[in-house]
């Protein structure tokens, strides 16, 4: 279920900031604080804004402490499934969110290699990254032309909360067993492999 704020402020001209409407943002932290893992998904936003997030959605994924694997089967289906909505690659490919389960939204050397790889062939793409304390990182980077990147503020809607809640249909327990049923089927944790240390071999040519 989601509702749609109709009269979200219009940015300044100039001023670029990643914005979630408030049920994004709720699900967000519902994922995020539900396991122990990190967890990944796509950013679904508004047709007139593309960094206006109207929803966050996750694809079957394989989690650890330290990394996100998106299933590629996973990936093209979600994609099919925007495309049959009308939606463009702008509108749920670009913005890529992830959770950490620690209080650092900092990203790491594999957020980089994992964003290089995957968004480094699109015109321009967005690494978002919330951490447990409500800390958050979002950076822009386009790769046409010169190329370049720019970290964004990152601000929630609430102004449309209200609108939300006088809605008749809405149930915040059905949404509950929705996102519920979604991290069932779609988290799946993994256990990290840690290599044992290897000691330094003696020095053979010694008496």
């Amino acid at each position: 279920m989601n509702a749609k704020n109709q009269t979200r402020p219009r940015r300044r001209r100039g001023q670029a900031q990643l914005t979630f409407a408030p049920l994004a943002w709720l699900k967000l932290q519902f994922f995020c604080h539900l396991g122990e893992t990190e967890i990944g998904g796509f950013g679904i936003t508004a047709k007139d804004d593309p960094l206006y997030v109207e929803d966050f959605v996750t694809v079957r994924q394989q989690t650890s402490m330290m990394t996100v694997a998106m299933e590629d089967e996973a990936v093209a289906d979600f994609s099919d499934r925007c495309v049959d909505r009308g939606l463009l690659p702008q509108n749920f490919l670009r913005i890529w969110c992830h959770t950490h389960p620690g209080s650092s939204a900092e990203p790491s050397s594999v957020d980089e290699e994992t964003f290089a790889r995957v968004f480094g062939s699109c015109d321009w793409a967005v690494m978002f990254i919330l951490g447990r304390t409500a800390k958050t990182f979002a950076r822009l980077s386009f790769h046409v032309g010169p190329g370049g990147s720019v970290q964004l503020p990152v601000s929630v809607d609430w102004s449309a909360w209200p609108v939300i809640l006088a809605d008749p249909q809405f149930s915040m327990a059905t949404l509950l067993a929705d996102w519920q049923m979604e991290f069932a089927t779609n988290i799946h944790q993994r256990q990290e492999v840690h290599l044992p240390a290897l000691n330094a071999p003696a020095d053979q040519t010694k008496a």
